[in-house]
């Protein structure tokens, strides 16, 4: 195994030097992080109650990128809930430059963090199965993109793999505080919301309930009371956005973006229907799920049916770039630990998952969609159905062993 953790130490250190020659080539501003920069100087300008006006941030944006820089289609969109341009006009009180290599420290100490969670949920792990799993994580194409583009991936994954931990520890009130925040990005806590809703866990509700109302109080009193409306509204109209404003469906790894791959960009208006209804199929789908576990069973598979509701959210979702594929990292985990606590084989798993990171690189320098689908759907797919089949089989072994015991008892 040595040779496997230095090939992906390897490819990792290739990563850093990616993104310190983008630095030094001064292409670090074609990134996620120059539409949040834009989104806090507005608020830093006094100009917060307008914020999701298209207009005003090309104008913005352009002025802080210069002659020469410009997104494709004038302007990258700011995005997120307005409760986050808050927080980024202490970054935009600095030159766009040194405002992306702040974040970029703050987001090494997220990773930092989740590599402190990756111990935590891997304590019975040997010391080789965990240098093996995290060298593969560094060596995840996604994690070069998260740091080029300075995303909000990698604390999406930390909010849910907090909120997991506070769930299996009965800490409602704190996995519904992570759970709001990982609402920064909606989409990724869409899914998550359901196991809460589903499993009726009324107090983490009420909890994510209340530092989402503390986030609109302040929200609200520092942009004014329209920023909200003018937000759902922002949303509504960016939902329609096909390959304009960075929304590319042919790049996403999800249904939608395998959809676009095999109809074309002109069927958009399909392709839209289909991947919503599929949503709302799934939503509620995940809700039955939920909803018909019993309290004691929950407890028995809950690594694993929260695993499988994570990874169905990706596919569903209405936007999955490849840095968000950050996030299979937690259910990941959670599914090799089931399958150990439940004494399942993992020969066949492991081999697969420590594929991933060779088959990302494949399908981004080599492949680039040529199959008609994208290699990482191929991968989550197949992933999706192994769980869902393990879960199904354990079910009727539990349904079979419960008929035996009637059995008995009759006799």
């Amino acid at each position: 195994m040595r040779w496997l953790i230095a090939l992906h130490l390897g490819i990792a250190l290739g990563f850093v030097g990616l993104v310190l020659k983008a630095g030094l080539d001064d292409m670090l501003w074609r990134a996620d992080f120059t539409a949040f920069y834009t989104g806090g100087a507005i608020v830093r300008d006094g100009l917060g109650a307008q914020l999701y006006d298209l207009s005003l941030q090309t104008r913005v944006q352009q002025a802080i990128l210069g002659p020469g820089r410009m997104f494709w289609d004038g302007v990258l969109p700011f995005n997120n809930p307005p409760h986050f341009a808050l927080l980024m006009v202490p970054f935009s009180l600095l030159p766009l430059g040194v405002g992306f290599w702040c974040w970029t420290a703050l987001q090494v100490g997220v990773l930092a963090r989740v590599i402190r969670l990756v111990h935590v949920l891997t304590a019975d792990w040997t010391k080789t199965e965990r240098w093996v799993f995290l060298s593969a994580f560094g060596a995840f194409f996604p994690i070069l993109l998260q740091f080029l583009h300075g995303s909000l991936s990698l604390f999406v994954l930390l909010c849910l793999m907090e909120f997991y931990r506070a769930l299996k520890e009965g800490n409602d009130k704190r996995a519904g505080f992570w759970l709001a925040l990982a609402a920064v990005k909606l989409q990724a806590a869409l899914f998550p919301a359901l196991i809460l809703l589903g499993g009726r866990r009324w107090r983490a509700v009420v909890a994510a309930g209340a530092t989402g109302l503390f986030l609109l109080v302040i929200t609200t009193a520092a942009l004014g009371p329209a920023i909200w409306p003018d937000y759902l509204h922002w949303m509504r109209a960016t939902s329609g956005y096909f390959d304009r404003f960075g929304v590319y469906p042919d790049g996403m790894i999800n249904l939608k973006g395998a959809l676009t791959l095999w109809l074309g960009a002109e069927q958009a208006p399909l392709i839209q229907s289909v991947s919503g209804i599929a949503l709302l199929v799934g939503v509620l789908a995940v809700l039955v799920l939920w909803l018909r576990r019993e309290w004691e069973r929950q407890l028995l598979d809950f690594d694993l049916w929260f695993a499988f509701t994570v990874i169905l959210g990706t596919m569903l979702s209405p936007h999955l770039n490849q840095q968000d594929c950050l996030t299979y990292l937690l259910p990941i985990i959670l599914f090799l630990n089931y399958l150990r606590r439940t004494g399942q084989s993992t020969r066949t798993l492991v081999p697969f998952l420590l594929t991933w990171p060779a088959l990302f690189l494949v399908e981004q320098f080599l492949l680039q969609g040529r199959l008609g689908v994208r290699l990482p759907v191929i991968l989550v797919s197949v992933l999706l159905a192994w769980m869902g089949w393990v879960g199904w089989n354990a079910g009727h072994r539990r349904e079979d062993r419960t008929h035996e015991r009637s059995g008995q008892n009759e006799e």
